[in-house]
Order: C-alpha cells, then sequence, then structure tokens
C-alpha cells in the first residue's frame, strides 16, 4: 500500500505535457500580435482601424466588424441572418441599396460605417494610382451621403484615405484630381466637392466591383 500511495503522489506532481495537437500558429501569436502594435501605434484610432480592415481585404478576408445597428438589433431581437440582404442599415442607407440593388455583403466590403455617423473606406478599385485616388474620391462622397445624406466632402478626409488605401502620389495628386472629367464630383480642395448624381450612381458600381458582383 505504501509503495502505491507513494506511486500516485509522484506521478500527481508531475507536470501535464501540452497536447500535441495544439496548432503551430498559436504559439506564434505573441509575437505577432506583438509586432502588428508596434505597427499600429503612431498611428491614430482611425488610420489602425482602417489599416487593419485594408490589409484584411488584401488577404482575401471579409472585413472583422459587426453588422450595422447592432444596439438596435439586439433590442429588438430581430436577426434574419441574411448576408445578401439589406443587414441592419440606418433608413437612407438601405433606400440607396435598394435603388441600387447593393447588398449588405457588398457595402460591408468598402465600408465600416460607425455609429456616430461617421465611416471608414476599407477599398477602392483601380489599375493605376490615378483611377484609385479618383476612385477613392467617389467613394468618400458616397460614404458621407450614406451616413449623413450629404453629398459635399472635404478633400483631407478623401486625402487621408488615399494614403491609407496606398495610392497616394504625393507628386502627381493633384493633376490625378484635375485631369478627372467622369463628372462624379465637383468642387477644389480649398472649397470642399460635391458628389454628383453621377458620382452616386458610379459610387454603386464601384462598390459591386470592389466585392465582385
Amino acid at each position: 500500500m505504501d509503495d502505491q500511495s507513494e506511486t500516485s503522489t509522484t506521478a500527481a506532481k508531475r507536470p501535464v505535457a501540452a497536447s500535441d495537437a495544439e496548432p503551430a500558429d498559436v504559439k506564434a501569436t505573441p509575437e505577432t500580435l506583438t509586432a502588428i502594435i508596434k505597427l499600429l501605434e503612431p498611428l491614430s484610432s482611425a488610420q489602425r482601424q482602417r489599416t487593419v480592415a485594408a490589409a484584411m481585404m488584401f488577404l482575401g478576408e471579409a472585413p472583422l466588424q459587426k453588422p450595422r445597428q447592432e444596439k438596435s438589433r439586439e433590442s429588438t431581437g430581430n436577426n434574419n441572418g441574411d448576408g445578401d440582404g439589406e443587414g441592419d442599415y440606418p433608413p437612407q442607407i438601405t433606400k440607396w441599396m435598394k435603388q441600387n440593388e447593393v447588398t449588405a455583403e457588398q457595402l460591408d466590403r468598402v465600408f465600416h460605417f460607425n455609429q456616430d455617423a461617421t465611416f471608414e473606406l476599407l477599398h477602392a478599385p483601380g489599375k493605376t494610382k490615378k483611377d484609385q485616388a479618383v476612385n477613392t474620391y467617389i467613394l468618400t462622397g458616397l460614404g458621407k451621403y450614406l451616413v449623413a445624406n450629404d453629398r459635399s466632402f472635404d478633400d483631407a478626409t478623401a486625402r487621408s484615405f488615399c494614403e491609407t488605401i496606398g495610392c497616394f502620389d504625393p507628386t502627381n495628386h493633384a493633376t490625378y484630381l484635375k485631369k478627372n472629367k467622369g463628372g462624379e464630383f465637383t468642387g477644389d480642395k480649398t472649397k470642399g466637392y460635391s458628389l454628383t448624381n453621377v458620382g452616386v450612381k458610379r459610387g454603386a458600381a464601384l462598390v459591386k466591383e470592389v466585392a465582385g458582383g
């Protein structure tokens, strides 16, 4: 009995070996997280969110965001789980979605709408920096229109999105905008810009282009 008791006590004190089934990438998570934090630390909160969202889009992942108006949905318990529907967007956004046949899934790949009526632009299509920069301005105007029912937008916001997305060319940026003859927006850097009816329609097409629709 004494030998058995001693054996049991010794076994109880032995450390339990880690499971061999543990994914290898889990062990690297702390180092990866530390590297990401160092890169994001100098940025503002908005820039961090845009950078992470843009990185996820580049990797082919859906944006890491909660459905719009989550609080409202949780309080009513209204969740049909339809990823191709209108989601839980405010009325002005769902109206535009219906008019332009844009789904919630498509919209979520381009915009992140915040509870405070601000938004983040996650991506803008374009084969060249010029095209992508112009499309960024169009989508900036569209984002402002959707969250605030206001077609005006400032150069600083659109330019900031260009920087985050990676299409800002300090040397040629102003020239890109001057040579844009599509009529999607009017105005200038000093006074600001305004999205036109053409721009609203073009914005819908760009959203579908990003989503592959």
